[in-house]
């Protein structure tokens, strides 16, 4: 079994909006107990999952570059946050419907959106991606998710690009560093990015993917998109 069939329980990551790529589990026999084990009765408390000592509230307040991973607390799992179904009204206009409607709520990891002009958005979140982490290295773990979803890719091709780093999508704040790839639109093809950034201290694997049906339509996209998504830290 190659490195990516070893990634347990791990949500595979669409590349492109393209078809699902699959993980399995690997499961670890327990040896059976001696005669002279005796049993013992459950602990009555539940372990503590985040770290003794560490500030969710300042990590947040920090921009969550690749460097920064390891702030996070351990295995502790990043998602994200977004208000693509919201309409942008002022109070002192007459509404109008909100520019993304919601095609998929988290089906199999998965949530997307797409617009009357024919651009979709989507995003994933995965878990257990440990033979794609180097440890505490960011960004040699997010180049290592997105070659994985895309093995094509020369990895000089990708670009570090900024996504909100906030509880709550549409508000100021920090920012978290991705990496992006993207290519052009074709004779029925759209053009399309994707961005990948592994946290590699938290154990999660954020993507994002937006495709359109010109390049130009895919440029005035993307930033309006990135002001209604965000990834949410983690609190205390």
């Amino acid at each position: 079994m190659g490195q990516a069939g070893k990634v347990a329980a791990t949500v595979a990551i669409v590349a492109l909006g393209a078809g699902v790529l699959g993980g399995c589990t690997i499961a670890v026999p327990v040896a059976p107990p001696s005669e002279s084990t005796r049993a013992t009765a459950p602990p009555s408390y539940a372990a503590p999952t985040v770290q003794a000592g560490h500030d969710a509230a300042a990590v947040a307040a920090q921009n969550m570059g690749f460097e920064a991973g390891t702030t996070l607390s351990p295995n502790i799992a990043v998602g994200f946050s977004d208000i693509l179904g919201q309409a942008d009204n002022a109070y002192d206009v007459a509404p109008v419907p909100a520019e993304w409607t919601l095609v998929k709520n988290n089906v199999a990891g998965q949530t997307q959106y797409a617009n009357a002009a024919g651009c979709k958005v989507a995003y994933w979140v995965s878990a257990n991606q440990g033979p794609l982490i180097t440890s505490g290295d960011d960004r040699a773990s997010s180049a290592d998710l997105m070659k994985y979803l895309i093995p094509s890719l020369v990895p000089d091709s990708l670009k570090e690009t900024s996504l909100p780093w906030v509880a709550e999508a549409g508000k100021p704040g920090p920012v978290i560093t991705f990496l992006g790839y993207g290519t052009r639109s074709a004779a029925g093809v759209d053009a399309s990015s994707v961005w990948g950034r592994m946290l590699g201290t938290a154990g999660t694997g954020l993507l994002v993917s937006l495709a359109c049906p010109t390049d130009e339509l895919l440029a005035t996209t993307t930033p309006r998109v990135f002001t209604k998504l965000s990834v949410a830290p983690p609190s205390n």
